[in-house]
């Protein structure tokens, strides 16, 4: 069997030729953010979401799953570290202060991500972070271990700048049925 051979290359545009990289790993958004917020993806943070029941499982040599779900998992700032709305329309702290970032789970596979900050369109460079997520037992965790499937994506962003105000985030489904999917939250 003939081996796939992938170019990998970094930020700093070096790039080395390397056997059996796994996809994910091919295409991970670098995680190198100036932040004193500590990271949502950091090994050491392993976090356990429940799978709600609209949630797509894992299915070997299945094609990519299509969007099913978006919610903003987390609101950072340094005022209040990070907050984990649950499902609310609006945070409960009053975050400011120098940083402030939103972490959005998005669970299938879209190709067309738009986030914005009180009704102004972010720039894609404002994903600072991007890592699979996989299901282990009941729950979404990441970052994933080696063998297991990516079934969704955290995406990372960066709005510093911005005291307060409304985010918004969609994407549209890469496979079938093609659906753009919606979630926002105010932020105070």
């Amino acid at each position: 069997m003939n081996s796939v051979r992938f170019l990998f290359c970094t930020m700093t545009l070096s790039c080395t030729p390397a056997l059996g990289v796994h996809a994910q790993d091919a295409f991970a958004v670098p995680r190198h953010a100036m932040t004193a917020l500590p990271s949502l993806t950091a090994a050491d943070n392993e976090m356990h979401v429940p799978i709600d029941a609209q949630s797509v499982v894992p299915v070997p040599r299945a094609p990519a799953p299509g969007l099913s779900s978006v919610r903003v998992l987390a609101v950072g700032s340094t005022a209040c570290g990070w907050e984990y709305p649950d499902g609310k329309g609006t945070t409960t702290c009053n975050h400011g202060g120098g940083e402030l970032r939103v972490a959005v789970m998005e669970i299938g596979y879209g190709s067309n991500p738009i986030a914005s900050m009180n009704g102004g369109q972010l720039p894609r460079s404002a994903q600072y972070a991007s890592t699979g997520i996989c299901v282990t037992g009941t729950q979404y965790t990441w970052p994933c271990t080696p063998g297991q499937t990516v079934v969704g994506w955290l995406n990372e962003y960066n709005v510093d700048g911005y005291e307060s105000g409304l985010f918004k985030y969609q994407n549209t489904s890469t496979n079938a049925p093609h659906n753009t999917v919606y979630t926002q939250i105010n932020i105070l």
